[in-house]
């Protein structure tokens, strides 16, 4: 049976080609296959925070007008109230959105936040159109 292994550069566009060269170095190592960078999933899947369960394709996100290539992730009111603030809820936030668009779209981005529903723009859309968005950004 092989195993595999994602290497991942945390969707840093800089760190990608080492990450590249790296798994092709490790090719040829019986039983083990080597995956370069984080690849797309989707949206469906379920995220336990707390005794809350967050159901990720229900999420919806809005750019933030002050932060060139910024996102906020757009949560029912009862999962925000359940998130740590700071560190923890951003890396939170860049793990769904890498796990969902892979982690080469998501290195587009340079910021990842959740917001509260009544905290955020009236540009909020469906999680599921975050992949067209990112590729339509300069």
């Amino acid at each position: 049976k092989t195993r595999e292994v994602i290497i991942t550069a945390f969707s840093n566009p800089e760190l990608f080609p080492i990450v590249h060269e790296i798994v092709k170095q490790l090719k040829d190592i019986d039983g083990w296959s080597f995956i370069a960078l984080k690849q797309p999933r989707g949206f469906s899947f379920k995220i336990s925070i707390g005794d809350k369960q967050l159901d990720v394709k229900n999420l919806l996100f809005t750019p933030i007008p002050n932060i060139p290539n910024g996102i906020q992730l757009v949560a029912p009111d009862d999962i925000a109230k359940s998130l740590s603030k700071g560190e923890d809820s951003e890396e939170l936030a860049w793990l769904i959105v890498e796990t969902g668009i892979g982690e080469k779209l998501t290195g587009k981005l340079e910021h990842i936040e959740f917001a509260n529903s009544d905290a955020t723009e009236k540009h909020k859309r469906p999680i599921s159109e975050l992949k067209n968005y990112i590729e339509a950004t300069p």
